[in-house]
Order: structure tokens, then sequence, then C-alpha cells
């Protein structure tokens, strides 16, 4: 049977070659005949779905090509299409990517399409689609040829990089295959803890053209790879010599993960630039962390690679198996990886005696404790959480804790005497009581600017009853033009925002329910403003009411 190279788009599908073995434009097909020679009424039509994987240098970083290896693709869904295009039979690939089509007519003419999707009913559906293209799903296809006059026919399908050694110079069609491939793990791996999770549908876009530059998704230019959650949708870079994904299996679950928090957990983080030494608000800093540790899991390596650069030969790694850092604590990112994999992993070293596996972290960040708080989701809430699960023993995680300069537990980080060498940033909650106590709270560009520690702080007040109230922020003149302003949270949820231009002053007179909010505090130039005119303020926040 000769597969040929089929390249375009049609009805929201892109098609891409498929090809035998050693890269060639043909595939090995197997007939079994029927005793005595007889046409079968029925035929059976199987095989297997391939794609090249570049897996990373052993030691160093960037791509190996050499190491090419053909994997199997796993789970995706296989369709039967006849000279008509018209959807003969449908399935789904298993574990070692073989799929099978049974009681099909002799002499027909059919051909095996595989999509880059993963999908079962409503449980979950994971499709790889071209930002370029107009979200056009990727898929690789076969030619038309007749299902024979034997029992059983063998149509192979494999999808190839591109790379002849030097460069890309052909079609990428193994890239949206590769994608899905840590995917799929990540997929099992929540499954193993919970057979009934359903995992709302969501697509991975990814095309060669997808650069590292800022402006329109519709031509590439996407600026980095990461999870939009506006659109929940992924966006990965493809862009070869400069910065690549498609082989990245860390950053494709780190990013799957913010879809994890999003969609089925909780997610507070407000996104944006940060790198791994950044001392960070904390729900950014759980945030990524928990993507980079739930990267290390599913990939089953916790060192976080990332390839990069002129033929994808260089980029960078990072250790969260041992990672010990002068800046680790509630508000970094790596610290909160490194807790993260090592509750999972089954190593016990002096400082970490828990190997509790998956199956604490995923009830965790699913409880209505953790996705109802009326706290942020960040290391202290699931800390709160976790160590009531089945498998944890507090004290063994305290220490491990510990190792990362974390000395609270509780939901609210009472307790907690790390402060990142910025004293505003303890009590990670201040409290107000209406008409009684006020909260001094401040907002420094210390630590950088938007999302980084001390840029905003949180207050607590509880309303008795429902009414009309009235939140106010004032700043001392003596700190010259200072822009106060606040949000104003329930259980994770933004219920309104003050940001005025005023000067010194905020003010806020609203309806609140009864029930406990958190007040987001920060000055507009330390989070969004000129950079010119950031710089360290403090301001009063009370509440009255009305």
């Amino acid at each position: 049977m000769e597969l040929v190279k089929i390249v375009g788009t049609a009805m929201g599908l892109i098609f891409l070659s498929a090809c035998g073995g050693g890269g060639s434009s043909s595939s090995s097909t197997t007939s079994t005949s029927v005793s005595g020679g007889s046409t079968p009424a029925k035929v059976t039509l199987s095989g297997q779905i391939t794609f090249d994987n570049v897996p990373h240098k052993q030691s160093g970083y960037g791509l190996d090509y050499e190491a090419t290896e053909r994997l199997p693709a796993r789970g995706v869904v296989v369709v039967l299409l006849d000279d008509g295009d018209e959807v003969v039979a449908e399935t789904l690939t298993d574990d070692k990517g073989r799929y099978s089509f049974s009681g099909l007519a002799s002499a027909k003419e059919l051909k095996v399409q595989a999509r880059a999707q993963l999908s079962r009913g409503s449980n979950w559906d994971v499709q790889v689609t071209d930002n370029t293209m107009d979200n056009a799903l990727y898929v690789l296809e076969g030619s038309l040829a007749s299902t024979g006059t034997n029992a059983s026919q063998t149509r192979n399908l494999h999808a190839a990089s591109g790379w002849n050694g030097e460069g890309y110079n052909s079609e990428r069609a193994a890239a949206p295959f590769a994608i899905l491939y840590p995917i799929y793990d990540a997929v099992q791996l929540v499954l193993e803890v919970d057979a009934r999770a359903e995992f709302p549908a969501i697509e991975f876009r990814w095309s060669p053209d997808n650069q590292p530059v800022a402006g329109s998704k519709e031509l590439g230019q996407i600026g980095t790879s990461g999870y939009h959650r506006d659109e929940n949708a992924v966006y990965l870079l493809g862009a070869a010599d400069r910065d690549t994904d498609e082989y990245d299996p860390h950053v494709i679950v780190h990013e799957w993960g913010h879809y994890f928090e999003h969609q089925i957990a909780r997610m507070d983080s407000m996104g944006g630039l940060h790198s791994l030494n950044d001392k960070l608000d904390p729900r950014l800093a759980f945030s990524e962390g928990f993507g980079n540790g739930l990267a290390a899991i599913v990939t089953d390596d916790p060192v976080y690679k990332d390839s990069a650069g002129a033929g994808q030969g260089s980029g960078f790694g990072i250790d969260f198996e041992d990672l010990r850092s002068s800046r680790a604590g509630w508000f970094h990112q790596g610290s909160v990886a490194a807790i993260i994999y090592d509750i999972h992993d089954d190593a016990v070293d002096s400082n970490d005696h828990v190997a509790a596996g998956f199956a604490p972290i995923y009830g965790a960040m699913t409880s209505e404790a953790f996705t109802d708080a009326d706290v942020f989701a960040t290391v202290f809430s699931f800390s709160d959480v976790l160590v009531k699960q089945v498998g944890i023993n507090e004290a063994d995680f305290r220490l491990l804790l510990g190792t990362q300069n974390i000395t609270s537990s509780d939901a609210q980080g009472v307790g907690e005497r790390n402060n990142g060498a910025i004293a505003s940033s303890l009590p990670i909650y201040k409290e107000v009581v209406i008409d009684t106590t006020s909260a001094t709270v401040c907002s420094v560009d210390d630590a950088g600017r938007f999302n980084k520690l001390g840029n905003r702080e949180f207050v607590f007040v509880d309303i008795p009853t429902t009414g009309q109230y009235e939140i106010a922020m004032r700043g001392q003149s003596t700190q010259g033009e200072r822009d106060p302003d606040f949000k104003i949270w329930s259980a994770g949820v933004e219920l309104a925002k003050s940001q005025s231009s005023l000067i010194n002053q905020e003010t806020y007179i609203g309806t609140l329910e009864a029930g406990s909010y958190v007040i987001e505090s920060f000055d507009f130039f330390n989070v969004n403003g000129n950079s010119s005119r950031a710089g360290d303020a403090c301001f009063e926040l009370f509440v009255h009411s009305i």
C-alpha cells in the first residue's frame, strides 16, 4: 500500500504526511487469507500509529536528534473514511498505538486517518490545532486503498519529525502527536486515583510559525508557551532554531497543569513574566510551582528541561529533587515544585520522609476545602488541606516544608517566619474589624513589579450583616504622590475593584453580603504603572458600615 503526502486544510483539518519505516513514503502492509482462497464476507483492518520522538540529551541541554525513537500514538482518535470522505467507523488506539476495525466489506475503498486528538466521550477531549490556520485540527492520513479480498489487512501510519540531520527540511508531522504523548500520561495519572474524573475540552495550539514574539496569535506571535485561561487553550512555541516546545514534555505538562488548576482545582495566579530566582506573589509562586512539580511527576523526571537555540541544541534544566536555594520560601516557585514532587516520589532522605504518591496531592487540589476557601490558593492553603489527606504524616510534611524554609502549614500562613527580606510581607493576611480597627498595608517594589513579593497585600474582613459599606485606603503625603487601589474577593471570585487615579486615596462604597472577604491592596505604580514611579508606599485601610 502506498501512503501519499497529503498536505493542506479542509473542514477544519490540517493533513499531515504519513510515511513508513525509515522515513520512506511506503508502509508495510500484510494480509491474511482465508482457507481455500475464497473471498471473505467481512475484513478486519488494523495497524499501528507511531511518531518520531526526539529526546533530550543525556548530558547537557538540548534535543538529541541522533537518538530519535519511534513511539506509539496512544489514545488518539482513528477514523476510517470512504471515497466520499464519509466516516465509516471510529476508534481509539491503545497503549501500543494499535487500532482495529472489524466487520468491513471486502474490496472497499477506504483510508485511515489518525487525528491529533485524545477523546473519550464527555470524559476528556484534547486536540492539537494550528492557531495560524484558524485552529484547524492536525490529522495524519493514509491514501485511499481497497480492503482487498483477504480476511485481514494491516495499515500502519507513521509521522516523521522532518529532521534531515542538519535541520528541518520537510513537514514536522510528528509534532502534534509528540505533544499529546505526555498529556496522555497526565490524564492517566489522574484516572489512576480518580477513575470518574472528567476533563473539560482543551486545545493545544502549535505551529512551526509560533515564535517568541508578542503580537498576533493568528500569525504565530505568541510570545511564549502558556495557558490562556480566557480561551481555555495552551499555545506552544514551534519556531525552529529559536524555541520549540513540542519535544519538551516538562513544558507541555506544566501548561496542562495550569489547565488542571483552572478547570478542575483552583487557580488564583495573575500570571505574567517570572523567573526561577524571583520572589513572587504567593498565588503565582504556588501555580508555577505546582505546574513544575506535576511535570516532574508525570515525566518521572525531576529535572525540568526546556530546549531552545540553533538546532534546538541548547536550553536549560532545573533539578527539583535537589533544589536548595538561598531564596527558598513560600514565595519561590522552585520551593513549591520541590515540595509537590517530594510528596509524590518514593525517595527518602534526611529531610524527606514523605512518599505518598499522587493521590493526596489530587485529593487536596480538588477538595472543597481548597477550591472554596476564603483564602487564596497558595502553598499555605494547599498544605492546610494536604495534611488532612490519607497517607500524609503531618510531622513529616512539616519537616519537608522546612527544607524549603517554610515554617507554617496554616491556611493563612499564621506563624510563618520567613519574610523574604521584605518586612511588610508578613503576616500573609492582615485583618480589619468594621468600624473598629484598620490595617497598615504596604506596596513595595524591592523584588520587582506587577507579580512579585510585596507588590500586593491581603486583608481579611468579616461582614456581619448584608448592607452598605465603605472601604478606603489613605496614604501619607510625605510619601509623595502614590496611587492606592484594591480589589474585593470572596472565595477566589473577584467581586469588585476600586482603581481610580486619585492621589493617596481610594474609596469604594457598595453593598456587601454577610460573609468573609479578602481585600487585595496595592499601589498602581508597582503593579501596572510607569516603572519610573514605582517605589515603596504604605497606606491605612479601613472598613466602615454606612
